[in-house]
Order: structure tokens, then C-alpha cells, then sequence
């Protein structure tokens, strides 16, 4: 389309009196200017991201600190939308009389919003393309029926509707009629979440509004290392497993939370839905071996469209003791979880083959053969009612180091069995890639030997038809003996660094509590999916005294017509906690 004269005369006028000036929101800091000492200070802005600081005082710089990540990523980062360059939630003519600007200004200025045709290049061709996109624009509806209608409906509510397994587990129906009424000021059923103030929908506006809005929390992709690392707690980024929300779609919601989201009114430019560009996972990174350690490589291996694959890979023991201090590891795009785990000490079986991969899904494998359960699909499915949780994350990229001082030991009597899970909900194939580094110390370093955490309740039965929750205190004996290391002389209290749920598919929440002395329940994890259930980081580690006991809390729905029992098919129920501990 040809520049109409009508626009060509607004942006010459409009050039002669109106001036663009460019400046960051924020000021760049240096975070390790602030002294040697641990207090944690806050988040500040380094000029690329936000991050955490620790040290003994702000300085001058109190006013450049914020309290949370998401205030200091919306305020310094925020999401300016393709094609409006002014950042003013509408894509009008003043954006085109910027994007003017900037081109002939003739300094080589890029800026991402401008760059329509996504060439990298801002030129006349964007500017043909953005004043199409006004012209074009012919949409009237209200800014929520939009989102309602073309957001939530297609990627939400076919997951979430009444009486389906993800509306029970987190009270949440998004269905036209009642998305709504479902979402705006309503606590969260996540526990976490309302413990830390969030409502599921905020109609306070502003920063105010997206910081107290778990729906953004739970839909914004593209801070998904934050979510994962700092609220473990929250569950998966939605929708589970993708396709995530495009970078238009995420820009349009957040304009809507942040003028109060109101059910009625316009206050969010449609156009910035064309920006159907999508949150891309950080480049996948060849790991170098450690200078001391093993490094174990999984692929490359296909996933299929529109499936997820998940299996099991067995690598034997090594020829010598070890310990692990470090764990890093780095997995191809396309990712839900790696998980390394040992043979549990009851485990009387053979070892798998070396280096093969045993499937768990279809169609990598067939779950029956001429109308009979095929027994290698069996194998692989018993062998993981047989593990012993050791590391894992949900991370594609992923590097913990202990706490100082605390490693654990690998022994020579067991090979760990290597489970990556990759979901793919495109229409290509994928490559799935696995890089994991045991980065090991000295055994002259070890002040604290780490040690694995096991606590289970066999005494399960599930009557048909009914939701049952069953509960399991564990005293602090209990908790002692679900050790596979004893207790140092001299030591008092038990450190516990990472936790992690187990059960099967009838589980619709798995809760983990502390009980005091006193009687006071403190919840400290939650899972709500059987498949995917969080690996709780504890940084500082979480304190155990003689008199505390572990509660575990779990809510199953048995919709079989027979009564379920503790046992070791997917078929059958389990109950536990695993977790990596050490004495101090």
C-alpha cells in the first residue's frame, strides 16, 4: 500500500515539532559493589537483566533497589509491543512519526519495536507495514472479549472446564461464560501464591496490578527461570507445556492487567496482537566436561509432533568413589524435566542395559502387543516405581552447587538411571539433547556428607469412586531412619536442601508440612501433578530439631470401580518424600 498524502502531511508536520529521546527507565548497576557481607539487599538493573543482590549496604543507590524481581523486570525491562514504539499501549500515528525518526536520523539506532518485517533493519518498509496495520485495524471489541475469545477459550479452557482433572486441582474454570467471575480478585487455590498476596486476577492497575496477578505470574514465559527458581511453589508455566503465549498476546493481557482489567471499555490496541513472534528458550549450550568429575551425554534423539517422550538411561557405576559437590546440567529446547536417579536399596533386579533408551510413552513404544501388555513397556514402567531420587530440574539450563563444605557421595555399587522428559506441541520434529556434568571434590573438602532422604506410608487403600486424603506423620526418628547416611556424633540438627514428591496417577495434590513442637502446621511444598511434581530448592536450607516431625498430606480421586493399593505399577498408589539432606 502507498503513504495516503492525508499521512505523508501528519508525519512531515509532525517530525518538524516533535522530538524523540530514548532513555532507560532504569540505571545500570554494578551488583558487586555493595561489600562482601550476605544480607540479601534486593534486585537491581545491570543493564541486561535483573538479578539479586547481597551485600553489607545500598550506598547512595536506595532509590535504583526494588524489592521484587517482577517490579524491578516491569519496571526496567516491560514489554513494548511491535509497532508501538512510544510504549504507550496504542499503536497510533505518533508511532509512525518515531519510526520516521529514527530512520532519518541516520544513526544506525535499532529499536526491536520498529522493526515490523522482523529483518533487523528499520526502513521504509516498516513503516509501509505499520501504517497498514493501523489502517487495516478494524476490530471493536472490548479489550476482555478479545481475551476471553481468542486467548483463553482456544489455549485454556480445553484444559480448564468444569469437572476436568486440571479445574479440580486448581479451582479454576476458564470457560467463556465464567472466566471472568473466576479470575478477578479471587484468591489462588496455590497456597504459595496467597501467601504471598496474590489474587488470580488484580483490578488495582498499575505495577500493583501485575505484581499481585498470579495469572501473569503463571502465563509470562519469558521469565520462566525466575518462576522456577524463586517460586517453586507456583506450579508449571501455563498453558503445561506449550504452545505458550506469543509476545503480542503476553503484551496485550499485560496492558490489560495494568489498566485495572476491567470487563467492559478498550483500553489495549488489538494491532499489537500481529506481533506473533514467540518466546525463544536461551540458546542450548555443548557442556565441557568438569576439570574433575564425570560427564554423562544423552543424544541427540527425535520428538516426535504433537507428542511428549520420556525415558529411562541407564549408565553403570564408576570404577572409583566419588563426590559430588556440583551439578550442572544443559538440555536442547523443548525440555519439561531431567531427573538422575539410583536404584533404590530394596531394588533385587537385574540392572538395565547400558546406554539404551527404555520409552514410557507412545508412540515410542507400544503399551500392548496382539492385545497383551508388552513386558519390556511394563520393565520400564516398574523400574520407575524402583528409583531413588537423587538430582533434578525443570530448567533448561541448570547449574546448583551444594551448600559449603557438603558433597554427596557416589559409590561404586550403583549406576544412576538418567530420565529426560521433552514435550513437543508443534508440527515439526525436535531434537532432544542432554548434557549432565558431576563436578566432584575432594574427599579432604567434605565437611558434611549429603545424604538421600526417604520417607514413605505403605498402608494405602483408595475405595472407588471417591476422593480420599491420606496423612502420615513422620517424628523426628522416623525422619532419621529414611536416611541412607547416620548421623555424625556431635550433630543436632538436620539440614535439609532439596525435596521432591512421589506418587501416581490417582494423586491430585501431595502436600509436605513441618509440625512443631507446639502443634503449628507450616506448609513448606506442594505438588499438584502425579507426572511433573516440583524439586523444592531450600537456600538456606530447611532446619530440622529434635521434636519437629514431616507431615505428608496427599489427596487422591480413584475413579476405578476397585479399591487401590500401595504398590509398585502405575496402576497401583505410593506415598513418598525424597529429599537431600546432610547433619550439621
Amino acid at each position: 500500500m502507498i503513504l495516503s498524502q492525508t499521512i505523508k502531511n501528519l508525519i512531515i508536520y509532525s517530525i518538524a515539532i516533535y522530538s524523540i529521546a530514548y532513555s532507560q527507565n532504569c540505571i545500570p548497576l554494578n551488583p558487586f559493589n555493595y561489600g562482601d557481607c550476605t544480607t540479601p539487599l534486593g534486585y537491581v538493573w545491570t543493564g541486561e537483566e535483573c538479578v539479586m543482590v547481597s551485600g553489607c549496604d545500598m550506598q547512595a543507590d536506595e532509590d535504583f533497589f526494588y524489592d521484587t524481581f517482577e517490579e524491578c523486570d516491569i519496571v526496567c525491562i516491560g514489554n513494548i509491543s511491535l509497532g508501538d514504539l512510544n510504549n504507550d499501549s496504542m499503536i497510533d500515528i505518533i508511532d509512525i512519526v518515531q519510526l520516521v525518526n529514527y530512520i532519518l536520523n541516520d544513526d544506525n539506532q535499532y529499536i526491536s519495536s520498529g522493526d515490523i518485517n522482523v529483518d533487523f533493519t528499520l526502513d521504509v518498509i516498516d513503516v509501509v507495514s505499520l501504517v497498514n496495520l493501523i489502517l487495516l485495524n478494524s476490530e471493536t471489541r472490548f479489550t476482555w472479549n478479545i481475551i476471553n475469545e481468542d486467548i483463553l477459550t482456544p489455549k485454556c479452557a480445553n484444559c480448564h472446564y468444569q469437572g476436568s482433572f486440571f479445574s479440580e486441582t486448581s479451582d479454576l474454570i476458564l470457560t467463556e461464560d465464567i472466566a471472568y467471575s473466576q479470575l478477578i480478585n479471587r484468591y489462588p487455590d496455590n497456597t504459595s501464591a496467597a501467601d504471598n498476596g496474590l489474587v488470580l486476577l488484580s483490578n488495582e492497575s498499575g505495577l500493583l496490578g501485575l505484581l499481585r496477578s498470579f495469572l501473569w505470574e503463571k502465563i509470562n514465559i519469558t521469565n520462566q527461570n525466575h518462576f522456577y527458581s524463586e517460586h517453586p511453589l507456583y506450579g508449571e508455566i501455563m498453558p503445561l507445556g506449550g504452545p505458550f503465549l506469543t509476545n503480542g498476546e503476553l503484551d496485550f493481557i499485560e496492558d490489560w492487567i495494568w489498566a485495572g482489567a476491567p470487563e467492559e471499555g478498550v483500553v489495549a490496541d488489538p494491532i499489537i496482537l500481529n506481533d506473533e513472534s514467540t518466546y525463544e528458550h536461551p540458546e542450548f549450550e555443548i557442556l565441557d566436561p568438569p576439570s574433575f568429575g564425570v560427564q554423562y551425554h544423552i543424544g541427540p534423539f527425535e520428538v516426535l509432533p504433537n507428542t511428549e517422550r520420556e525415558f529411562l538411561y541407564y549408565v553403570p557405576a564408576e570404577s572409583n568413589d566419588y563426590f559430588v559437590n556440583r551439578v550442572e546440567m544443559s538440555m536442547a529446547p523443548g525440555t519439561h524435566h531431567f531427573i538422575v536417579y539410583k536404584f533404590s536399596d530394596n531394588y533385587f533386579g537385574p540392572m538395565p542395559e547400558s546406554y539404551e533408551y527404555r520409552d514410557i510413552h507412545f508412540p515410542y513404544i507400544d503399551q500392548f502387543i496382539n492385545g497383551f501388555p508388552n513386558p519390556e513397556w511394563i520393565q520400564n514402567v516398574q523400574a520407575l516405581q524402583e528409583h531413588t531420587f537423587i538430582f533434578g530440574t525443570q530448567w533448561p539450563s541448570w547449574d546448583y552447587s551444594f551448600p559449603e563444605g557438603v558433597a554427596l557421595k557416589v559409590s561404586t555399587d550403583f549406576g544412576l538411571d538418567l530420565n529426560p522428559h521433552y514435550f513437543n506441541y508443534t508440527n515439526e520434529i525436535i531434537q532432544g539433547e542432554v548434557y549432565l556434568n558431576l563436578h566432584a571434590t575432594l574427599p579432604e573438602n567434605v565437611v558434611h556428607e549429603a545424604g538421600i532422604l526417604q520417607l514413605g506410608d505403605n498402608d494405602i487403600s483408595l475405595p472407588p469412586q471417591e476422593e480420599t486424603t491420606l496423612e502420615e506423620v513422620f517424628s523426628t526418628n522416623d525422619i532419621l531412619n529414611g536416611i541412607n547416611i547416620n548421623p555424625p556424633n556431635g550433630s543436632s540438627n538436620l539440614k535439609i536442601f532439596q525435596l521432591f514428591s512421589h506418587a501416581h496417577q490417582l494423586m491430585t495434590r501431595f502436600d509436605i508440612l513441618i509440625l512443631h513442637e507446639n502443634g503449628e502446621e507450616e506448609l513448606i511444598y506442594t505438588a499438584l501433578d502425579y507426572e511433573h511434581p516440583p524439586i523444592l530448592e531450600l537456600d538456606p536450607p530447611l532446619t530440622i530439631t529434635n521434636g519437629q516431625s514431616l507431615i505428608s498430606r496427599a489427596t487422591y480421586y480413584n475413579n476405578t470401580d476397585d479399591y487401590v493399593n500401595f504398590g509398585l505399577l502405575s496402576t497401583d498408589e505410593m506415598m513418598i518424600i525424597f529429599g537431600l539432606v546432610y547433619f550439621e
